[in-house]
């Protein structure tokens, strides 16, 4: 199962056919053809960067239009790099997607067995994206290398397992993220990786290392359980594609792309 670029109406981004065909819509923005300006430049789709508000929203519609979503059947989360995941109904339809103060609070990972969508944001972490068609639950995290080192993974697989669900019939996907091309860390991020996972840390000099988020995360997943077959990665660089994606390591100051995922059923 690959992820595969897709070409709307106004808009390109990447999405997971096979997921499609199981009645799950993936996506995942680029940088282009928004509204925003300068270090924003151009679909900036979050709220808590300094971008301006207004062009956030005209932006977050531009891109769920062209999934012909609604924004009001969507939920947004308040990002910390941590690793709390809620459980989402229909009682939060519409959190953070027009506002940042609206935002589930606190939280880097969302799950629903409900036709909801669920939007997080990226601009060198990495994008988690579950689906399990047996209890009917879709889920999505935010991983830095703190959420990765701390184990996110495990958490959305608590929240499925504690539905009913098994990992065994559980699908999973990593977005593009920054890769280990880029992503030099210094000996305490490392030490961290070396203690809680034992894989994704390349050495590279004295004190210096690669951290390979992709990795990473793929040995938590497997060791959750799920099958390496249902198992999509984007294996695309934020960082290398600089006409694709915002990448804050490289920039610093920029925007951010969106990770969305929702079941297709109702969310019209």
């Amino acid at each position: 199962m690959d992820w595969e670029w897709h070409k709307g109406k106004t808009l390109q981004f990447l999405t997971i056919p096979e997921w499609s065909f199981m009645g799950v819509e993936t996506a995942f923005s680029t940088r282009n053809d928004g509204v925003s300006r300068d270090a924003y430049s151009s679909l900036n789709l979050a709220f808590h960067v300094a971008d301006n508000s207004e062009k956030v929203l005209e932006n977050r519609k531009i891109f769920l239009a062209e999934l012909g979503l609604s924004i009001k059947k969507c939920v947004a989360s308040e990002q910390v790099h941590g690793t709390n995941v809620v459980s989402v109904s229909e009682e939060d339809l519409g959190r953070g997607m027009t506002d940042l103060a609206s935002a589930l609070p606190r939280c880097d990972g969302m799950v629903t067995r409900s036709d909801i969508g669920l939007m997080a944001f990226f601009a060198d972490c990495a994008p988690l994206f579950f689906y399990n068609p047996e209890i009917d639950m879709i889920g999505l995290a935010h991983a830095g290398w703190r959420g990765t080192a701390q184990n996110i993974v495990s958490q959305v697989m608590d929240r499925i397992r504690s539905a009913g669900g098994s990992a065994e019939d559980t699908y999973a996907a990593i977005g593009p993220c920054i890769g280990s091309c880029c992503y030099e860390v210094g000996e305490d991020v490392a030490q961290v990786f070396k203690d809680n996972i034992h894989k994704g840390v390349i050495p590279t000099s004295e004190g210096k290392y690669r951290l390979d988020l992709v990795k990473a995360n793929l040995e938590l997943l497997l060791g959750e359980g799920i099958s390496s077959v249902k198992v999509s990665l984007a294996n695309l660089c934020t960082f290398c594609e600089r006409e694709l994606f915002y990448s804050y390591r490289r920039e610093g100051i920029t925007g951010r792309m969106a990770g969305f995922i929702t079941k297709r059923k109702g969310v019209v």
